[in-house]
């Protein structure tokens, strides 16, 4: 029997086999990282999340092993990637709040106060929002302070919207630690498990789980409202943790992955 020949032909940076299967170029590859999503990894290399998935045999984009190596397909344009990733939150709203502010500092260890961390991580998930498409609106831009009324008065503006007041938690047991997210209605119960499930996996803190509550802003909002506690300040070691830069990129982008995950009326 002759030897076997197998055709490869290099084509836009990929290579083609003779049976016709796209695989990526000798060495474009991305190795998995802690804090990895498919949607960031898609971002940094300019090709969509769907050719990312098929080009690795990729069935659940949340399941991803750290040290794991990405192939990496020819890449899309980054308007076609943009105008995909915009589809997601076309036609809804997200009314952002970030908790305290002003004369009220919230929770204050470290030299941190908590409504300076809050307004960072608003900052960061609106930033994320806009680019899958979702409309946002601001309680605050700046550090000054709103009533709690007026924050769920803001957030009653809205059709087709929901709410998400942002905060970072403290206890008189420095060993607390961990996230945890607060509802009052049904609506919101199901957008604060769908937000708590990838601030625990994407962000590694301990699930302090979903909680009933009757804060002003979750009882006077008329749309699906949540409270999210984003980690313990009084935690010396989660502080390190909540004053990072990364940790807000972390957070907005798992609570922004959570509203996606959420089922909209």
């Amino acid at each position: 029997m002759g030897p076997v020949v197998c055709r490869i032909l290099f084509l836009s940076g990929a290579l083609v086999l003779g049976t016709g299967a796209l695989m990526p170029a000798e060495g474009a590859t991305h190795t998995v990282r802690k804090g990895d999503t498919l949607y960031a990894i898609s971002r940094n290399y300019k090709v969509s999340v769907n050719r990312l998935m098929a080009a690795n045999g990729i069935k659940d984009p949340t399941k991803l092993r750290i040290g794991r190596k990405l192939g990496i397909p020819g890449g899309s344009s980054s308007s076609s990637l943009k105008s995909s990733v915009a589809q997601v939150g076309r036609g809804k709203r997200v009314v952002i709040d970030p908790g305290h502010g002003g004369r009220d500092w919230g929770a204050y260890r470290g030299g941190v106060k908590e409504s300076y961390l809050n307004l960072k991580v608003a900052k960061k998930l609106e930033y994320e929002l806009k680019r899958r498409g979702y409309s946002t609106a601001m309680t605050r831009r700046s550090d000054h302070f709103v009533s709690l009324s007026r924050r769920a008065a803001l957030g009653n503006r809205y059709r087709n919207a929901v709410f998400v007041s942002i905060h970072f938690n403290a206890s008189r047991y420095r060993w607390v630690r961990g996230a945890e997210s607060f509802y009052a209605g049904r609506a919101g119960r199901s957008l604060a498990l769908c937000i708590q499930r990838e601030l625990v996996r994407r962000c590694r803190l301990r699930d302090r789980g979903v909680r009933f509550a009757r804060f002003t802003v979750l009882t006077q909002t008329r749309c699906p409202a949540v409270l999210v506690e984003c980690g313990f300040m009084s935690n010396a070691s989660e502080r390190r943790r909540c004053v990072s830069s990364s940790h807000h990129s972390h957070v907005a982008m798992a609570i922004a992955e959570g509203i996606g995950k959420y089922r909209w009326r």
